[in-house]
């Protein structure tokens, strides 16, 4: 691994507060094993706080997510806390923001988070809604680490957008692929690592970032943080 902040890492107790199988993959293919410890925040924040705003809600979930098991682990055990506590946060925002403000094609619609379908007919509903059209996959990554100044930890973080554009997709192709039985359990009701992928006709931004986790802009600002000294003291 090319830069220094992988070898600072190597001896730390580096925690992901993710079940995630997605972005474990993502990390681990690149050597990177974090511990895993999935996080038991309930993802409920209002939505209503974020009118307007809609990219700062996976940001504020995420950190939520960070600090729960952040404080668990020392809770749990004082003399062994974590270095560093990595989560994420991944929605689907339709139409994106920048359509519905003024002057964007969608001006006039709203923009709303879409979440995990709870049925099959919610799920239809969701991906013929976006046939033709476009969608905003927005990750957030938050990190905490403990520092000598009071609090004693940092909670920072970063988010990323992806644009995703669904071919004009008939009723019957969007019926078949919700009786296929994939995403279901995910936002926005595809998964684009699988057949999903086959709805979508072109993405503006980073893959990995629709699947659940920014790998290459992560580790650039894990790479910036680490040359401004912030992992000096872990």
């Amino acid at each position: 691994m090319p830069w220094p902040i992988f070898d600072k890492l190597k001896n730390k107790r580096v925690v992901l507060a993710s079940s995630s199988p997605r972005r474990k993959d993502i990390l681990e293919n690149i050597g990177f094993k974090p511990e895993i410890v999935p996080s038991t925040f309930d993802e409920d924040l209002p939505k209503s706080m974020f009118e307007g705003r809609l990219a700062d809600y996976p940001v504020a979930t995420a950190g939520e997510k960070a600090m729960e098991v952040y404080e668990r682990l020392i809770k749990e055990n004082e003399a062994d806390p974590a270095d560093i506590v990595i989560s994420a946060d991944t929605v689907v925002i339709f139409p994106p923001e920048k359509d519905t403000a003024e002057g964007g094609v969608a001006h006039g619609e709203h923009s709303e988070i879409l979440e995990k379908p709870p049925n099959k007919h919610e799920q239809l509903r969701l991906l013929d809604l976006m046939a033709g059209r476009a969608c905003e996959v927005v990750t957030a990554v938050c990190i905490v680490y403990p520092t000598v100044e009071h609090p004693g930890f940092k909670l920072q973080s970063i988010n990323q957008s992806t644009t995703v554009h669904f071919y004009d997709n008939d009723i019957e192709t969007i019926k078949a692929y919700v009786e296929h039985g994939e995403g279901h359990d995910r936002a926005g009701g595809f998964a684009i690592q699988g057949l999903g992928g086959l709805l979508i006709e072109k993405i503006e931004g980073d893959y990995d970032n629709c699947v659940g986790f920014p790998n290459s802009a992560f580790w650039r600002w894990m790479a910036e943080l680490d040359e401004d000294g912030t992992f000096d003291d872990i």
